[in-house]
């Protein structure tokens, strides 16, 4: 891709560059922004000559931008982008944004395009989604290792008076709040096993060479206990994957429990231990 001051800058004057267009060697995309050889974009393509088109300081923003962040899993026909300083249209198929100015934590570069940053899109998204459609993003966000809740604090600080920083601080506060630390996280969680009567498990086993924090070898039930708080680390993240697939080869079930439900639904975590305990004990039965 390439645009009409960058094709000025080679040399070429205008008459060299409809000559190009003429033949083909040029596809106009938008105004002075063009595909050399062919048409044929990807995805991000799209994005980036959206992105040109709104000039040196724009931005993939909005839905655009959670799209290519992967934290929304459905693109638009219209492209999203923010120019700092600006409220005019955008050229056809792109949704201009204003915005005073855009802090340089905000702006990032993925794949060659520029974007603004993880939390920049949350704080934006924000302003146009309801409470489950935000808090969808900010879990998607968690689960990839993308939330940083303190790089949200400083957009939001920065830009106080934006629609949909309410509903933000009230689900960031809502969904974070002051995590467990894992002593307190194991504790909890013995005592309400010890206050259901339940068998004590053992702590810290090791099985097919992981260890896990709570295991009942006698119905081959397993729980891990999650007390990461705001941050998600994504080499951790992989590795549960694999000891969680390890286990269910050896035929366990495997239960996981976040700080955030301990302390708010410890009857929906008992719950769930004993449907998973009466499922094992069904499949005794029936050798």
């Amino acid at each position: 891709m390439v645009t009409y001051q960058q094709l000025t800058e080679l040399g070429l004057g205008p008459g060299a560059i409809m000559t190009r267009i003429g033949n083909r060697r040029l596809h106009a995309l938008h105004k002075g922004v063009y595909a050399v050889g062919h048409r044929t974009l990807t995805p991000a393509g799209h994005k980036l000559a959206a992105v040109l088109a709104c000039g040196p300081t724009a931005v993939l923003s909005h839905k655009s931008a959670g799209t290519l962040w992967e934290l929304l899993t459905t693109d638009q026909t219209r492209t999203d982008v923010t120019v700092p300083g600006t409220s005019r249209a955008g050229p056809r198929g792109i949704r201009v944004h204003r915005a005073r100015r855009l802090h340089p934590e905000d702006l990032q570069i993925v794949d060659g395009i520029p974007v603004t940053s993880v939390a920049r899109t949350v704080f934006d998204l924000a302003g146009g989604f309801t409470e489950p459609q935000l808090l969808r993003v900010i879990e998607q966000a968690d689960r990839s290792g993308k939330l940083d809740c303190r790089a949200l604090e400083r957009v939001m600080k920065r830009n106080p008076r934006r629609s949909g920083s309410t509903l933000l601080r009230r689900i960031l506060a809502d969904y974070a709040g002051a995590p467990l630390t894992r002593s307190e996280l194991e504790r909890r969680f013995q005592d309400l096993v010890r206050r259901a009567g339940l068998p004590p498990p053992g702590l810290n086993v090791e099985i097919a060479g992981f260890t896990v924090d709570v295991c009942w070898p006698e119905w081959r039930l397993v729980v891990e206990l999650d007390s990461r708080g705001y941050h998600s680390d994504p080499g951790a993240f992989e590795r549960d994957r694999v000891r969680d697939a390890t286990l269910q080869r050896q035929r366990y079930r495997i239960l996981r429990v976040t700080d955030k439900r301990m302390k708010r639904a410890p009857a929906e975590v008992l719950a769930d231990l004993r449907a998973l305990i009466a499922l094992a004990e069904e499949d005794d039965e029936r050798g």
